[in-house]
C-alpha cells in the first residue's frame, strides 16, 4: 500500500508539475516577446531619421530665434582685401550656427571662403544697375564690399547687417538685435545705422 500510495501521489502530482513547467515556459516566452519588442522598437527608432536640432540664438530680450528662419546676403569681391579678411570670419560663424550665406560678387570672382558666388543680374538690360544691387543698396547705402544683410527667409525682409570688416562678437550682437527687431515687426528704416567701418572697398 505504501508503494501504491506513493505511486498514486506521484501520478496525481505530475499534472501539477507539468502545469508548473508549462507556466514557466509561457513566462519565458512572454519575457522574450517583451525583449524582442524592445529590440524591435530600438531598431525601428534607430532607423527613423532624426531632424537636426534647431540652431537657436539668444536675443537681448531673452527670446530665442531659430537661425533656419534667417540668412545672410553678402556682397564681396575677389580683389577686395577686406572681403578676403571678413569672409572667412563670416563663413566660420555662419557654419557654426547653421546660417545660410548667399554670396554675390561685384567683380565676377570668388575667394577662398566663397569660391563660386552668384553674380548680380539685370532683368532689364537697359538698367545701369543689377536687380540685387537695387534691392539691397537702394536705400542709399553706399555700394562697397564687404557688405552683408540679414534676411528673414519667410518674409524676405532685409536688414543691413554690416558694411566693412566687423569682428564676430559685434556681428553676432548686431544680428541678434536685427532678429529681435524683425520678430517685433520693426521697420528696417527706423533702426539705428549699422556700425561704421573704414575697412571697405567702395565701388
Amino acid at each position: 500500500m505504501n508503494f501504491k500510495t506513493g505511486l498514486t501521489a506521484l501520478l496525481l502530482s505530475l499534472p501539477l508539475l507539468a502545469n508548473a513547467g508549462a507556466r514557466e515556459e509561457l513566462m519565458a516566452l512572454e519575457a522574450s516577446k517583451t525583449n524582442s519588442s524592445a529590440d524591435a522598437t530600438a531598431i525601428t527608432a534607430s532607423t527613423i531619421p532624426v531632424p537636426a536640432p534647431a540652431s537657436l540664438m539668444a536675443l537681448p530680450d531673452g527670446r530665442r530665434a531659430n537661425m533656419k528662419d534667417y540668412a545672410v546676403v553678402l556682397f564681396m569681391q575677389a580683389h577686395c582685401q577686406y572681403s578676403a579678411k571678413f569672409d572667412p570670419l563670416l563663413k566660420g560663424w555662419a557654419d557654426e550656427h547653421a546660417i545660410k550665406v548667399y554670396p554675390y560678387t561685384l567683380d565676377g570672382g570668388g575667394d577662398i571662403s566663397f569660391p563660386t558666388p552668384m553674380i548680380p543680374r539685370k532683368s532689364d538690360l537697359k538698367s545701369p544697375i543689377a536687380d540685387e544691387i537695387v534691392t539691397f543698396f537702394g536705400n542709399g547705402l553706399p555700394i562697397a564690399t564687404p557688405t552683408a544683410f540679414m534676411v528673414n527667409v519667410n518674409t524676405l525682409k532685409a536688414y543691413p547687417l554690416t558694411q566693412g570688416v566687423m569682428d564676430i562678437p559685434a556681428l553676432e550682437s548686431r544680428m541678434a538685435s536685427l532678429i529681435q527687431a524683425d520678430m517685433d515687426n520693426v521697420d528696417p528704416k527706423t533702426l539705428p545705422p549699422m556700425p561704421a567701418s573704414a575697412q571697405v572697398t567702395p565701388q
